[in-house]
């Protein structure tokens, strides 16, 4: 593996991400006004479990950055489909970029990308919003981190199951909106029926939103965070180990650009 030609093809992922000023929108501007509009309920709903104090930015700002982010897990899919739509998968492959060059240089800009979308709207989330982290800073970065790595390797097992762009846009989807409502970032899980309690532990976004939760709310410390960030490392490591197995670079992927 070649660093300067992973670096090569991360450079041009991320003068693609640049030119569409439609992902900038949607991964930053969306959550902020859904954190806005869903402040007054999570406050009212946090005041009812008889939570003192909260002002709702405690589940709204990290519930939607972690639903946002979950909806980014087809990102470092389409920069795969990309190469296919555009003919230059082949050529790719034939230069010096081995395998995990390759790799390498699709995931990291989708990773950073995630990384950054969900720090943003965490930071803006302070001066906005009034969103405060009572507990450890850097468990809340352990916690971010963590997630981050899960969703990018789910987005990349999506992928690697996925033989069209469409498929990959349906499967993202549908992945994303049951992390993001049965995970509790949208509802919080203590609100939810029985079934739905039951089942959440299986996703990223409530492992994310229980760590938050233990640093904003519970104002605990960074072994707070152990188990969960733990969890989604495992999530991560399963995921990726999925994609893996799945994933055939000599296979043509159909894209609908």
């Amino acid at each position: 593996m070649s660093w300067r030609v992973s670096a090569a093809i991360i450079r041009h992922e991320f003068r693609i991400m640049l030119k569409d000023p439609s992902t900038i929108l949607f991964i930053l501007f969306m959550p902020l006004v859904m954190t806005a509009l869903m402040k007054p309920l999570y406050q009212s709903a946090l005041s009812a479990r008889g939570v003192s104090g909260a002002t709702g930015a405690e589940q709204a700002v990290p519930g939607m950055a972690v639903a946002f982010a979950a909806f980014g897990v087809g990102f470092s899919g389409f920069a795969f489909f990309r190469e296919h739509g555009w003919g230059t998968w082949e050529r790719l492959r034939a230069s010096a970029a081995t395998s995990a060059d390759i790799m390498t240089g699709k995931l990291v800009p989708a990773f950073s990308l995630t990384l950054i979308q969900m720090a943003a709207l965490l930071a803006l989330g302070v001066p906005l919003f009034g969103f405060a982290v009572a507990g450890s800073v850097l468990g809340l970065a352990a916690v971010v981190v963590a997630v981050t790595l899960a969703l990018t390797a789910f987005g990349m097992t999506v992928t690697a199951i996925s033989r069209t762009s469409q498929q990959l846009n349906a499967l993202g989807s549908l992945g994303s909106m049951l992390f993001g409502i049965i995970g509790g970032a949208f509802v919080p899980v203590a609100f939810m029926p029985a079934w739905a309690r039951a089942i959440a532990p299986a996703t990223p976004t409530y492992w994310a939103m229980r760590g938050f939760r233990s640093v904003t709310l519970d104002a605990g410390g960074l072994g707070s965070v152990a188990l969960p960030v733990v969890v989604l490392l495992g999530m991560a490591a399963l995921f990726g180990a999925i994609a893996a197995m799945k994933f055939r670079f000599e296979e043509t992927r159909i894209y609908f650009g």
